[in-house]
């Protein structure tokens, strides 16, 4: 009887403490999230891959989202400094930063997110990875969304003089060139102030995805649209992990989450937000927004008046890397044959 009792006793300790391995085996990022929780980004893109990720590293990783841990400028460093794990950013909250992510910020390139976004990363993988310009992290995607469009209150982009002097609220340093050069007022705020600043008139506009336009319910303020092709601008996105979180890892959780990261990712995630395109070209028709095409003369005096923006780009891109104008001449080839590939109008 003593010895059947110190047998399961010896067995209950040791499942206890396989309980307990398994549990300090399991590896938690900390996603810092300072979107709002039921926005797409969290809940079509963050969510089904955090479990994909915890699926395909059986249960070994999981991702935990939390709420904000910082401003959405600070999430790169918030990372870096392991104070979170992981998180989504903008490259433009932080200007000139991230010079050569600027590559697909610039006008005039393709209306497809997908098309871009992976034109965008074989280029960025190919020629600017080696610049490390993520140091700290592990990059594990980015990508952009729709183009910037101009809305506005009442003034279509006819002609410059048509727009000259309105006040335009701008996400970054590229879109503030480009509003400064057309002769408008660019006022920087953060998007969640734009809906209190268009409805009271304390702006005229703004260059936006046509996707938030329609999220933001801006519509009714902004019933104006002028769209050129390729778009005014673009916005980057990106994914990072803390480097010695990654690191971390054991080897068989790093190859599953390469798995999903990556090409796998930027085309994942740039197909929802096209997907979120497409339909906003369906609501805002609804609601009666009309779109001025920009085309002929003026689209030409455009492309001569913003050719500056890829030049300067240039200028500073080549301080950090000798091969700017060959990426940026590939980038563009890409985005031709990535548009093929996919079948899709660029």
């Amino acid at each position: 009887m003593a010895a059947s009792r110190l047998l399961r006793q010896t067995l209950a300790i040791t499942a206890l403490g396989s309980l307990a391995f398994a549990a300090q085996a399991q590896t938690v990022w900390r996603f810092s999230n300072w979107l709002p929780p039921t926005h797409h980004v969290v809940t079509e893109m963050v969510q089904p891959w955090a479990a994909d990720v915890e699926k395909a590293t059986e249960g070994r990783v999981k991702i935990q989202v939390l709420p904000a841990l910082g401003a959405p400028p600070a999430h790169y460093d918030l990372v870096k400094n392991g104070v979170a794990d992981i998180a989504f950013s903008v490259h433009a909250y932080t200007p000139n930063r991230f010079k050569l992510t600027e590559l697909a910020e610039l006008p005039f390139t393709t209306d497809h997110a997908v098309v871009n976004s992976l034109a965008y990363w074989r280029t960025y993988q190919k020629h600017f990875a080696k610049a490390n310009e993520h140091e700290g992290t592990v990059l594990l995607g980015l990508w952009t969304n729709g183009p910037y469009q101009l809305f506005t209150k009442a003034n279509a982009l006819t002609t410059t003089a048509a727009v000259s002097g309105i006040k335009i609220r701008v996400p970054g340093t590229t879109v503030e060139k480009i509003t400064r050069s057309l002769g408008m007022t660019p006022i920087s705020s953060p998007l969640s102030e734009a809906y209190e600043q268009v409805s009271r008139g304390v702006i005229q506009g703004m260059f936006q995805q046509k996707e938030t336009v329609v999220a933001f319910k801006m519509t009714q303020h902004m019933p104006t649209a002028s769209y050129v092709p390729g778009g005014f601008a673009h916005s980057s996105q990106y994914l990072v992990v803390n480097a010695a979180k990654w690191a971390a890892l054991e080897p068989r959780d790093r190859a599953a989450i390469e798995k999903l990261s990556g090409e796998v990712m930027v085309r994942r995630f740039a197909t929802v937000w096209q997907a979120k395109e497409d339909d906003a070209d369906r609501q805002l028709a609804a609601a009666g927004v009309k779109v001025t095409p920009v085309q002929g003369p003026l689209l030409q005096e455009l492309r001569t008046k913003l050719a500056f923006v890829q030049d300067e780009w240039l200028v500073e891109a080549g301080k950090k890397s000798p091969a700017a104008k060959q990426a940026l001449d590939e980038y563009r080839a890409l985005i031709d044959s990535v548009s093929r590939e996919l079948g899709v109008s660029k």
